[in-house]
C-alpha cells in the first residue's frame, strides 16, 4: 500500500479527539454501576478501547513504512493492553478485600459497644448491689442500738424488779409471821374450846356429839391433807406450764423472725432482678440487631440462677426442716394446753357453769390453729 503521510497521522489525531470527546473522557462523565470504582472501571475500559483503535490504525501506518518497527511497536500494545486488563482485575480484588475488612471492622465495633453497654449495666447492677448492702448494714447497725437500748432498759426493768421482788418478800414474812400468830391463837382457843367440850360431854354424857365431833375432826384433817395435795400439785403443774409456754413463745417469736427474714431476702432480690430484666428489655427494644449480646445473655443467666436459689427455699431439705421445726413448736403448744386444761379441770364451778379461764384457753386454741395454717403458706411460697 501507499505510506502513510502527513495528512494520515493528523486525520488520526482529529479522529482520536473526536472519540475521546464522544466517550467523555476529558468532560469526566459518570457511567451508572454498583459503585464509583466500577465508574472509573467502565470509564477506562472506554477509554482504553478507543487507545486500542488509535494505536492499531498507528501500527498499520508505521507499518506501512516499516514492517518490523510495526511489529514491534503491535507486540508493545499487545503487552500494554494485558497490563492494564490485569489493573482492574486487582483493583476489583483489593476492593472485595477492603469490603470484606471494612465489614469485619464494623462487626468487631458493634461487639465493642455491646461489650461496653454491658459492662456498664453491670457496674450499674454492681452500684445497686452495693446500695443495698449498705441500706442492710444501716438497718442492722440501727437494729444492734436499739438491742442494745433494750438491754439497758430491760435491765434497768430488772432492777426495779427485783425491788418489787425485795418489798414483796418482806410484805410475805410479815404476813407469814401474823399468821403464825392467828393460827396459834386459834389453835390456843381450840384446845381451850375443845377441852371445855370434853368436860361438858362427860359432865352430861353427850356420847352422840362426842361421836360427831371426832368425826368432824377426822374430816377436817382429810380435807386440808387433800388442799395441800391439790395445792402442790397445781403448783407443779402451773410451774410447767410457765416454762412451756415460755419455750414455745421463744421457739415461735424465732422461727417467726426466720420467715420474716426470708421473706424479705426474697422480695429484695425479686425487686433486683425484676430491675435487670425491664433494663434488659429496654436494651432488645432499642436494639438494632434484634437479638441478646453475649454480655446480656450472660446476665439472664445470672438471673434465672438467683431465681433458681431463691425457689429452692420452699422445697427439699429447707422446706422439710421448717416444717418440722413448726410441727414441734404445734406439738410443745398441744401440750401445754392440754396441762392448762388439766387444771383448768381440777377447779369446776359448783354450778357446772364453763369458767372465763375455760373460754380464753378454746380461744387460744382456736388463734393458734390459724397461725399454723398461716404459717404453713408461707414456708410453702403459697401467700
Amino acid at each position: 500500500r501507499k505510506p502513510s503521510g502527513r495528512l494520515e497521522v493528523m486525520q488520526l489525531m482529529e479522529v482520536m479527539d473526536s472519540m475521546l470527546e464522544k466517550a467523555g473522557v476529558d468532560k469526566l462523565i459518570r457511567v451508572t454501576g454498583p459503585s464509583q470504582l466500577h465508574d472509573s472501571l467502565e470509564l477506562m475500559r472506554a477509554e482504553q478501547n478507543i487507545y486500542n483503535i488509535v494505536f492499531h490504525e498507528l501500527i498499520r501506518q508505521v507499518s506501512v513504512d516499516c514492517v518490523e518497527r510495526g511489529q514491534l511497536l503491535s507486540k508493545l500494545r499487545q503487552r500494554y493492553v494485558s497490563l492494564l486488563e490485569r489493573i482492574p482485575e486487582q483493583m476489583k480484588t483489593l476492593y472485595k478485600k477492603m469490603m470484606a475488612q471494612q465489614l469485619i471492622n464494623r462487626h468487631i465495633t458493634e461487639e465493642l459497644i455491646h461489650f461496653k453497654d454491658s459492662v456498664r449495666q453491670l457496674a450499674s447492677e454492681l452500684c445497686e448491689v452495693r446500695e443495698h448492702d449498705f441500706k442492710v448494714t444501716k438497718k442492722a447497725e440501727k437494729a444492734e442500738e436499739e438491742l442494745a437500748a433494750a438491754i439497758l432498759e430491760a435491765e434497768a426493768k430488772a432492777d426495779l424488779l427485783k425491788e418489787y421482788r425485795d418489798l414483796y418478800e418482806l410484805q410475805r414474812r410479815r404476813l407469814e409471821e401474823q399468821v403464825v400468830l392467828l393460827a396459834q391463837e386459834r389453835d390456843i382457843w381450840t384446845s381451850a374450846a375443845y377441852g371445855l367440850a370434853l368436860k361438858i360431854i362427860e359432865r352430861n354424857k353427850l356420847t352422840l356429839v362426842h361421836k360427831l365431833h371426832v368425826s368432824g375432826r377426822s374430816l377436817i384433817n382429810i380435807l386440808k391433807h387433800f388442799i395441800v395435795l391439790l395445792s402442790s400439785k397445781d403448783t407443779g403443774d402451773l410451774a410447767d406450764l410457765q416454762d412451756e409456754t415460755n419455750q414455745f413463745s421463744g421457739r415461735l417469736g424465732q422461727f417467726g423472725a426466720e420467715i420474716e427474714h426470708s421473706e424479705e431476702s426474697s422480695q429484695a432480690k425479686l425487686q433486683i432482678v425484676c430491675s435487670r430484666l425491664n433494663k434488659h428489655l429496654q436494651c432488645f427494644q432499642c436494639s438494632d440487631s434484634g437479638g441478646p449480646t453475649f454480655g446480656g445473655t450472660v446476665s439472664l443467666l445470672l438471673l434465672f440462677q438467683v431465681l433458681r436459689e431463691d425457689l429452692e427455699q420452699y422445697g427439699g431439705e429447707v422446706h422439710l426442716g421448717k416444717s418440722e421445726s413448726l410441727r414441734s413448736i404445734a406439738s410443745l403448744q398441744e401440750h401445754w394446753m392440754e396441762l392448762g386444761q388439766t387444771v383448768l379441770n381440777r377447779h369446776w364451778h359448783l354450778d357446772g357453769v364453763l369458767s372465763p379461764q375455760h373460754i380464753a384457753l378454746g380461744e387460744i386454741k382456736q388463734s393458734a390453729h390459724e397461725l399454723y395454717q398461716q404459717y404453713n403458706r408461707r414456708i410453702s411460697g403459697n401467700n
